[in-house]
């Protein structure tokens, strides 16, 4: 028994073969694709595209041109933060992991620090910044329930 195409050909077995292959490739990229681009993180991207210049325990610093405002915006528009806030000099960003701050260090005008949110910010460093960069209570707090942004004790 032949299976035949709308033209009346019959289609091989090999053919078929052939096809689902295809078609399952396709999907095992477009799923990988997928999941690449939902992964986005803010510190590889940093890592990747700025030159660091020290490392410290509280985190990395890079070199940065242009204002901090205008790089603060290139970062958001990679990955939405968390959070955002400013102060006079600096840019402060809040991510699922990590707090970025753009600002003027030292001899360098414009400068990105990544430091992790083990760091300052889960020790309330960030809380002059308002809602989104102070943490209400350590995680595992007394009463049961994680304190912080949305879960406020």
């Amino acid at each position: 028994m032949s299976r035949r195409t709308g033209r009346g050909r019959p289609v091989s077995r090999k053919k078929l073969f052939w096809i689902s292959a295809g078609l399952a490739l396709g999907a095992v990229v477009s799923l990988v694709s997928g999941m690449i681009l939902l992964n986005k993180d803010i510190a590889s991207y940093i890592a990747s595209n700025y030159h660091e210049y020290a490392r410290d325990a509280n985190g990395t610093r890079y070199a940065c041109s242009g204002t901090p405002d205008d790089v603060a915006d290139k970062l958001a528009d990679y990955q939405e933060p968390d959070a955002r806030a400013d102060n006079d000099k600096n840019e402060y960003l809040r991510y699922p992991n990590n707090i970025v701050i753009v600002g003027p260090d030292g001899k360098y005008p414009c400068s990105i620090r990544v430091e992790s949110l083990g760091g300052g910010y889960s020790h309330g460093a960030f809380i002059f910044l308002g809602p989104g960069f102070s943490p209400g209570s350590p995680s595992s707090g007394a009463g049961g329930s994680p304190g912080g942004p949305g879960g406020t004790k």
